[in-house]
């Protein structure tokens, strides 16, 4: 069929050849409050997502955050505008001509936790992740995913848009097309 033949126009490469990551920066807790204030009216992600709020941003424009430490290492979460990121997330910043939306899909996809120091401390090095093999479709390929799921993710997310059994039969729906649209068999090296 079509598809299929479209879908075999991937290549392989490691996360660090197509976004860059970078853990975010220390930030005293006292520094953070738990309500925006014209004070401090930047919103602050740490491993687990929102963490408050603080005076300065240390990131601009759209970005993926992966949590790095903790029980809620490998959590991926989408963040945008000025923000400002801990030391216990990494910020992902997809290289040029890369979708973001498609970034965020394929990262929440990959179970990162499974990639986590199995320490007390449970932690994701920046290293491990750079170095892990992805499938990479065409820019345009990447568009169309990324805009698939993003309606699907938006669906399952927003609790306004229908009841609990359509949103689960929606987030089964979403999963599956998930699943075929950013999997693809691993070609041996030749």
């Amino acid at each position: 069929t079509h598809t299929h033949t479209h879908r075999t126009n991937v290549r392989w490469a490691e996360v660090s050849d197509v976004m860059y990551l970078r853990a975010g920066n220390f930030i005293a807790s006292s520094e953070i409050v738990s309500e925006p204030s014209t004070q401090s009216p930047i919103p602050c992600f740490g491993g687990g997502g929102l963490r408050g709020y603080v005076r300065t941003a240390n990131q601009h424009g759209s970005r993926v955050l992966i949590g790095r430490q903790g029980a809620l290492c490998g959590n991926v979460k989408r963040a945008d505008g000025d923000f400002y990121a801990t030391e216990h997330s990494v910020v992902v910043s997809p290289k040029a001509g890369v979708d973001m939306s498609w970034v965020f899909h394929l990262l929440s996809f990959m179970n990162l936790n499974q990639y986590a120091s199995k320490s007390a401390q449970p932690g994701l090095a920046v290293r491990t992740l750079n170095g892990l093999r992805i499938p990479v479709p065409s820019a345009e390929e990447q568009r169309r995913v990324g805009l698939v799921l993003d309606k699907f993710h938006a669906l399952v997310n927003d609790l306004t848009s229908g009841l609990p059994a359509e949103i689960a039969a929606r987030r089964i729906q979403y999963e599956y097309y998930r699943d075929r649209l950013l999997t693809f068999p691993e070609k041996a090296v030749a």
